[in-house]
């Protein structure tokens, strides 16, 4: 299993941000589903995924201990049309996760607790036209898309100490899009940098709810019933690539999407890192280790600190369609 995106599978060249593919320079090779003639070479595929563990303690344990239980799953899905000076990729994915833990209140009584640790959903499509002088050199329109499935919630104790759930997000509250122009730079189906000279930036909320229940005013640059916010700026993207080891059963993957506005009052650069690497074991079970970093002053209180990190370590199951 991986987590985001990280997958066992073959490299698949042009791949999106965020892609776990690349297409190979043999396309006979390719294990996804093909349709071509002599001006198009179509490429789609999938991969699913699910990752469970359970740790438990007896209720004396002297030590003290809380039995709980974590489960993830992603489903991720991906379609290319590549031409002899043009592409057109395609990706999307589901990642959904959470933990159920037992606790004790001010009674002494057990419960148990179900909260997410893992909630998103990705798109990302990108136009290229390659220049016939330089054929590592293009220019791209490329929209990303990202927000969660399911609510999210701030925990609180109660008068009896048990924990509960204050709504805190939703679907399409927060939602974020980049509509982006500008310039790829790729020498290898392994890297490439991207520069989007113009960047329409959007966040929407849209359940107007939040802002009575979080008491605030304004929530990710959004203001209350406005529903969206604009910025317009620059966009970096840059993706990396790697396997190694002997058959090539290590892979590493790094990711970096940034966005700058024309105006703000203060310098700042939003940006989002993505780190994964992945152990294979076998056919379908892999160890993999997967770090997501954001850091974004209007995700947080003034004062707060606007990195937010969290990383994953897991042993999984994988399987390719």
């Amino acid at each position: 299993m991986y987590w985001l995106g990280v997958s066992s599978s073959p490299l698949i060249a042009k791949a999106p941000l965020f892609s776990s593919y690349s297409l190979s320079s043999n396309p006979g090779k390719s294990p996804y589903h093909r349709d071509s003639n002599a001006r198009r070479i179509l490429t789609y595929g999938a991969d699913f995924g699910a990752n469970f563990s359970v740790a438990q303690a007896s209720p004396n344990w002297s030590s003290g201990a809380s039995n709980n239980y974590n489960g993830n799953g992603f489903l991720s899905a991906f379609a290319q049309i590549k031409r002899t000076h043009t592409s057109f990729d395609n990706v999307f994915k589901i990642n959904v996760g959470g933990i159920r833990s037992r606790q004790i209140d001010n009674n002494q009584i057990r419960y148990y607790i179900t909260k997410k640790n893992l909630d998103n959903i990705f798109l990302d499509s990108k136009f290229g036209h390659v220049f016939p002088q330089n054929n590592q050199l293009s220019a791209y329109g490329g929209l990303n898309f990202q927000t969660q499935l399911l609510n999210g919630y701030k925990y609180v104790r109660n008068s009896q100490g048990r924990e509960e759930g204050l709504l805190n997000s939703s679907f399409l509250s927060q939602g974020v899009s980049q509509l982006a122009v500008g310039l790829e730079f790729k020498p290898s189906t392994r890297f490439f940098v991207r520069m989007g000279y113009f960047t329409l930036k959007q966040t929407y909320v849209l359940n107007q709810d939040l802002y009575t229940i979080r008491n605030e005013e304004v929530i990710a640059r959004v203001a209350k019933g406005s529903f969206i916010n604009n910025q317009l700026g620059v966009q970096t993207q840059l993706g990396l690539v790697k396997e190694f080891g002997p058959s090539n059963m290590y892979k590493m993957k790094f990711n970096y999407l940034g966005f700058a506005p024309y105006y703000a009052d203060e310098a700042v650069l939003d940006s989002r890192i993505d780190f994964n690497f992945v152990a294979k074991l076998s056919k379908y079970i892999n160890v993999n280790y997967t770090l997501i970093a954001i850091f974004d002053k209007d995700l947080v209180k003034p004062g707060a600190s606007a990195w937010q990190n969290s990383w994953v370590f897991g042993l999984g199951y994988f399987h390719q369609l």
